[in-house]
């Protein structure tokens, strides 16, 4: 089976990134395999082709177009069985997977300049003419909700969906040894729409003694700011993204995630297979895996600071339960590894070949 992955950028971080990596590295033992992309971070096994589309430096929102007819012609010269996407990288793809909604991220967050909203605007047409093309034989989403948000602003779909959750690599992402201290709260994403103000609220809200570590990108210098103005900017730590994330995981003693808008949320699955009991809103995709209270808390409202102190509050203030919260995280996790997500894509690769036949 010939196959063609499609996307803007893969590499070892950023979940759609991720996504493309991990299952080239495992569909390459089956396929005879390309990857279509403007950089590639991050090793592939032997015999994987890469394919570069090197358009000129500029705004992604001239940069797109261009990557968009350069690898639909390279995928036209090739006799390819299924060409796999990323969202409206490559409108026309056989098999088209959600990793975000742009219409519904826009619905949620309104754009804050002409710019963002171009770049935006651009997105959402580039997602409906992917999910609506002809030549659409299966969409894949991570989570329920946004399979749910996918057939909603952009329905009706031209393929059957299938969701098939991101995986994580629960060896790498393991329970650690959590020394005495002050116990560490953890935060991983981007600052602004993974909610790190909520975080910093809840943190100067909360009755019982903790740090928070925030790893990620934004304007450190405004959190910090806002850390201080509460009163606790010497329990706020703010880093930037780390190579050494799953000994940071292993680190901590909860994750807080106020994300405000997240298809699946990678960090959620990684806290989880480390052990972490997460706390986060209902706006996260992976809260799928979360039993609350049992393996994990979900808070219905990614704005309520207070409801996100008192959970908090609640795992610190029971050692034990904290831990067997922690434990039953990890046990949720362990049937999602990357291996299944590229056996059941390559189920759905069958799947489309045989009803193409």
């Amino acid at each position: 089976m010939r196959v063609a992955l499609v996307a803007h950028h893969v590499g070892p971080t950023g979940g759609q990134d991720r996504y493309i990596l991990e299952l080239a590295r495992r569909l390459a033992a089956t396929c005879d395999l390309d990857v279509v992309a403007m950089r590639v971070h991050g090793s592939l096994p032997t015999g994987v082709g890469v394919r570069l589309v090197k358009p000129r430096a500029g705004p992604m929102l001239l940069r797109a177009p261009v990557f968009r007819y350069a690898a639909s012609r390279i995928v036209a010269r090739s006799p390819y069985d299924v060409v796999h996407t990323v969202g409206g990288a490559l409108p026309g793809a056989t098999v088209i997977t959600a990793q975000f909604c742009h219409a519904a991220w826009r619905e949620i967050s309104p754009p804050a300049s002409w710019y963002q909203g171009r770049v935006v605007a651009q997105a959402i047409r580039d997602e409906h003419r992917a999910f609506r093309h002809p030549n659409a034989r299966a969409v894949i989403a991570v989570s329920r909700r946004t399979g749910e948000e996918v057939r909603r602003f952009y329905g009706p779909l031209a393929a059957p969906l299938t969701v098939i959750p991101n995986g994580v690599d629960s060896d790498t992402f393991a329970p650690g040894a959590r020394g005495p201290g002050t116990p560490r709260l953890l935060f991983v994403g981007a600052y602004d729409r993974k909610g790190l103000d909520v975080a910093i609220r809840a943190l100067a809200l909360m009755k019982r003694d903790a740090e928070l570590l925030a790893v990620g990108e934004g304007n450190r210098d405004r959190y910090a700011q806002l850390a201080a103005g509460l009163g606790v900017g010497r329990r706020v730590r703010l880093e930037p993204p780390r190579e050494d994330i799953a000994e940071v995981f292993a680190a901590a003693d909860a994750f807080v995630f106020p994300t405000r808008y997240e298809p699946f949320g990678m960090v959620i699955a990684e806290a989880m297979a480390s052990g972490l009991p997460v706390v986060t809103s209902g706006a996260a995709g992976a809260a799928d895996l979360i039993t609350d209270g049992v393996s994990g808390r979900i808070i219905a409202d990614a704005e309520d600071a207070a409801a996100f102190a008192a959970a908090l509050d609640g795992l610190l203030a029971d050692t034990a339960a904290r831990l067997a919260m922690g434990s039953a995280a990890r046990e949720a996790v362990r049937g999602i590894g990357w291996d299944a997500v590229a056996e059941q894509t390559l189920a759905v690769y069958r799947a489309v070949l045989g009803r193409r036949s």
